[in-house]
């Protein structure tokens, strides 16, 4: 009876595959191959394989998967075993649902919540003993979080997720055994979009001249390759969900990201880190990372996996990276590996003559001790290398786990008990700020991932400054307190020449004499600053009655006063969506001129007027709700000049640039009406019949000119603007158009368009100038229409940026130009956050500068002024832009 059903079964899987391939000729499904795997299942018993389900082996020769045979194989392991589930975090930027694995014994999986709140408890150490946490670290299990695919194009590390779930679940070798005993693995793709992305984009090059040809669009809809660079401010919402999982719910005991490539030749890039090391981290947290590193890189060696590097490339003194000081200052040990690639999963030879030539004689080093010798590298390569990395993570949290529980608790006493005796003491944020949604927004945001926010009960005084009640405060003695400070305090980047002990890792110090060492990103971003916030860092502790808030709502959109005129503040963002909503119903809006008073608010030069003839009362107050807008009404005679509803368009190359992305999530947030111009329609030109205002983001001029070379993509994408799309972008400015430039492309209506200014900085060696990703400040010309709604004092990201010294400066005339100066450097002691040498090279020179051209105007900022949507205050210098009265 048995061997019938078993022939019943295979005949039924037999007519439902072909059925299945038939439909595979026609369209690209996922749910077959689920189908099949189900079957197989049913007649073996056995868990189901990922080359059963995908069709081929993780790692084999050309073949990726898509996030949808991600998620698949993931949810039709864990219906087979009690030993995994599958959960969901949220949607992702387009729509997508993103999920994730977890994955333990099956005691554990049924008592998930239980180790969850252990953990919890012991990251918060609330009202908890020493000897309570002890023996919640005995009963407790290690939970290591796993993510892969961040950046898309790195592709082996998500597709090696598939083989570890299989191997952990059905692992019977003691090692495996006790991982499972011991840890509750999360298993996360960091990018469901870009891993569908990029494996549809390879299927369809795959075979073609172009096999290995660059994508050509963004692997994340807004931010590519930045989406790493997000974990401060959390604009994705691919950040917010796993920050959430991070800080509020699963509080891991390790945190591990997988990215690639390593430094070539080196097979893969383990701990430690380079310097310098970001100072907000407790010490326990380095000496763990350099433990995990130790254990990979003897475990790479135990399995003859040649080519384990450290200490080079990645430091980690940036905050804003899924791993290091953001997940440090929660006292979570984070980590990263970066593993070798070629392009996709296309196999390629190296031999040692390929390699840079200090590794050509493949000499060895404490943190180089094995140097691959060249040969074949494949994806498979790649796969086994990640499943060597990622099950050492878990080994040594199984082995440690008890330890690894108790430093959570530990780590958190020691930040608590320290930030009650020295500063800081804390932040203090006046609810009076000129922009409360930034406010409301930073605290969010701090709130989000687990930081405690508290109000004041009473109004109080400290050190001197009254507060009113309602004062939010920020204390540093909590247990995410070094996170806080990370973000909130001002950075003081080391010049590492002055510390070689520290670097040069050779028997005697030997003096550096060259140019300074370069960061591996940004120094300083402070993010009060960055937002525009009044704020006070306390240097002694504060006594005053405080609750702590569940829900950080600063101000809630409103219509207040009476009078048959309407007024929002230029100093708002909130107020340009709202403005934006109201262009969309024809109403008449202006801006103000000068600056005036209704009632006891101050509204600054560019604050928007809107006449109740022309726009509903009921329209105005849904607006202000759901743009969170304070719409003042009143009365007041005050010269203004119309708010036209403008077109615009956003130039996107071929050559996928991260910024057009920033600033597409920024106009899209704020309610601008803008469409995307490709390379082509740049050429074709008349570009003044569908826009009005055209943005060119920061990108080479170069790149913009050429974009990909003819040969290296299909040939859709090869070319760039050309001296057409010059022409045409004249066309469009002497017709009456805005031409917006940040930053690098600042220099193309330079040069295109023959205006006589140069960028000071141009071809300056770096140990005459460097400022490698600071905040320096900003002196802004608040007559200058680009300036409504900005103070006087400003402050600018500088990283790769221009300073503009003009012909005639004074004269403010540049040809038959007319050069009006919006913002300068100013002559004073430029830093602010971060780190900066030859500042006098930039003083006194020009950092926004605006030209009328024919009938329309060209508006050059020679910083980038939103610096990965970090910097609000600078937001309103787009927007300005966007609105720049036209003669």
């Amino acid at each position: 009876m048995k061997e019938t059903y078993t022939l019943v079964a295979i005949f039924v899987v037999i007519f439902c595959m072909d059925r299945i391939f038939l439909a595979l000729k026609n369209k690209r499904l996922w749910w077959p191959g689920l189908l099949i795997a189900l079957l197989i299942q049913s007649v073996s018993g056995q868990l189901t394989t990922p080359e059963s389900y995908l069709g081929f082996k993780p790692g084999a020769d050309f073949k990726l998967a898509t996030y949808e045979q991600w998620v698949g194989y993931m949810e039709l392991l864990a219906s087979e075993t009690g030993r995994m589930e599958v959960r969901d975090m949220g949607s992702t930027s387009e729509g997508r649902r993103m999920k994730y694995a977890i994955i333990s014994s099956e005691y554990n999986i049924a008592n998930l919540e239980k180790f969850r709140q252990i953990s919890e408890r012991l990251s918060l150490a609330q009202d908890l003993s020493p000897e309570e946490a002890k023996s919640l670290s005995q009963e407790g299990k290690a939970i290591v979080w796993i993510d892969a695919g961040m950046h898309s194009s790195e592709v082996a590390p998500p597709i090696q997720q598939i083989q570890l779930a299989y191997d952990l679940v059905t692992g019977t070798d003691q090692r495996t055994e006790s991982i499972r005993e011991n840890t509750i693995l999360l298993l996360v793709q960091a990018n469901p979009d870009g891993m569908t992305i990029v494996a549809d984009w390879y299927k369809k090059i795959l075979g073609t001249p172009y096999e290995t040809s660059s994508l050509p669009v963004l692997y994340h809809k807004y931010a590519g390759h930045d989406n790493n660079r997000d974990f401060m401010v959390a604009n994705l919402v691919e950040t917010r969900n796993m920050h959430h999982m991070v800080g509020k719910t699963w509080y891991p005991e390790v945190l591990y990201v997988q990215h690639q490539p390593a430094p070539f030749p080196a097979r893969i890039w383990i701990p430690p880190n380079p310097e310098p090391v970001n100072p907000n981290q407790h010490p326990l947290i380095q000496r763990v990372k350099n433990l995990i590193g130790a254990a990979m890189g003897q475990q790479f060696d135990a399995e003859g996996k040649q080519g384990a590097i450290s200490r080079i490339s990645f430091d980690v003194f940036y905050a804003g990276y899924a791993d290091g000081p953001a997940v440090d200052g929660h006292n979570i040990p984070s980590l990263l590996t970066e593993t070798a690639g070629y392009r996709y999963a296309t196999p390629k030879f190296f031999s040692v003559k390929d390699f840079p030539k200090a590794y050509q004689d493949l000499t060895i080093g404490s943190f180089y001790p094995s140097p691959w010798e060249g040969g074949w590298w494949r994806i498979g390569d790649a796969v086994d290398y990640t499943l060597t990395a990622s099950k050492a993570v878990l080994d040594v949290a199984a082995r440690y786990r008890e330890e690894l529980l108790y430093y959570k608790y530990q780590m958190a006493t020691d930040v608590m008990m320290k930030f009650s005796q020295e500063p800081p003491y804390g932040w203090i944020f006046p609810i009076n700020q000129s922009d409360k949604g930034a406010l409301e927004l930073l605290l969010k945001r701090l709130h989000d991932y687990g930081v405690d926010i508290y109000r004041s009960d009473k109004a109080f005084t400290h050190e001197g400054i009254d507060y009113p009640q309602g004062t939010y405060i920020v204390p540093a003695n909590q247990a995410f307190g070094l996170y806080a400070k990370n973000v909130l305090e001002r950075q003081t980047y080391p010049d590492l020449r002055k510390y070689g002990h520290l670097w040069q890792g050779i028997s005697r110090t030997i003096k550096w004499d060259g140019s300074p060492l370069t960061p591996y990103d940004g120094v300083g971003w402070t993010l009060p600053v960055q937002f525009g916030l009044n704020y006070h860092t306390m240097s002694s502790p504060l006594d005053a009655e405080k609750t702590r808030v569940d829900d950080v709502t600063v101000s809630k959109g409103s219509i207040k006063g009476k009078g048959d005129q309407y007024f929002l503040s230029a100093s708002e963002n909130n107020s340009y969506t709202a403005i934006n909503q109201i262009l969309q119903s024809k109403a008449k809006v202006t801006r103000s001129t000068e600056s005036f008073t209704i009632g006891n608010t101050n509204y600054p030069r560019g604050s928007f007027i809107i006449n109740n003839l022309r726009a509903s009362a009921n329209m105005l107050d849904k607006v202000a709700v759901e743009t969170n807008a304070t719409i003042q009404r009143g009365r007041s005679i005050v010269n203004s000049i119309p708010v036209p509803k403008r077109s615009v368009g956003l130039y996107k190359s071929w050559v996928a640039n991260m910024d057009a992305g920033w600033l597409s999530l920024i106009l899209e947030n704020h309610g601008f009406d803008f469409q995307f111009i490709t390379d082509a329609e740049m050429r074709a030109g008349d570009l003044s019949s569908r826009f009005e205002v055209i943005i060119l983001p920061d990108q080479r001029m170069l790149s913009i000119l050429n974009g990909h070379k003819k040969g290296t993509m299909p040939a859709d994408y090869t070319g760039g603007i050309s001296e057409s799309g010059v022409e045409n972008l004249q066309i469009f400015v002497e017709s009456g158009g805005v031409l917006i430039c940040n930053n690098n492309s600042s220099d193309l209506p330079g040069s295109g368009f023959h205006l006589s200014l140069k960028n000071v900085l141009k071809d300056v060696p770096a140990d005459s100038f460097n400022c490698p990703g600071s905040l320096i400040k900003l002196q802004l010309n608040l007559e200058h229409p680009l300036t409504y709604g900005m103070k006087e004092k400003g402050m600018a990201y500088f990283s790769r940026g221009r300073a503009f010294d003009m012909p005639n400066f004074l004269e403010k005339e540049s040809g038959n130009h007319p050069l009006n100066i919006a913002a300068t450097y100013p002559d004073k002691p430029l830093l602010i956050s971060g780190w900066m040498i030859g500042e006098e090279r930039i003083q006194n020179k020009g950092a926004i500068v605006e030209t009328s051209y024919g009938k329309g105007k060209i508006i050059l900022f020679g910083f980038n002024i939103h610096n990965r949507a970090m910097a609000l205050r600078n937001f309103k210098l787009l927007f300005n832009a966007i609105y720049f009265p036209v003669d």
